[in-house]
């Protein structure tokens, strides 16, 4: 073949089998809640000595439960949300979940050390993320 006619077949193989991706993506919104738990809300575990705030959440079904994510951020200072888990002034901030509740946990990191109830507001926001299955 000549280069004429092999340019030329190079050039149909490049350009006539060229395909074209196409993205198909269904956007589900998040569903956001900001909440504030009052000191009189902690509750004192002894047995495992922390302080449990259970924020009733009807928002988490079972399927919610079953399939999606939950993410909980704390405004421990001024317009700053810090994701939990969280080590904050020497007590760690947890948080747990089941269908209708989420609780969030407060201990000391010292495990000599019994914590005292927290004695401010605290605001939670908690995200509710839809996963795709």
């Amino acid at each position: 073949m000549t280069k004429l006619s092999m340019l030329s077949l190079l050039f149909v193989m490049l350009f006539a089998t060229s395909c074209k991706k196409e993205y198909y993506t269904e956007n589900v919104p998040n569903y956001t809640v900001v909440t504030t738990v009052t000191p009189n809300q902690w509750e004192y575990n002894s047995g495992d000595r922390t302080y449990n705030a259970v924020i009733q959440m009807p928002e988490i079904n079972d399927v919610v439960f079953e399939n999606d994510g939950v993410v909980v951020s704390a405004m421990f200072g001024q317009n700053t949300y810090d994701a939990l888990p969280q080590v904050y002034e020497g007590y760690s901030y947890t948080y747990f979940y089941q269908p209708g509740y989420l609780t969030i946990s407060y201990q000391s990191t010292d495990p000599s050390v019994t914590p005292g109830r927290p004695t401010g507001n605290i605001t939670f926001k908690i995200v509710l993320i839809p996963s795709q299955q």
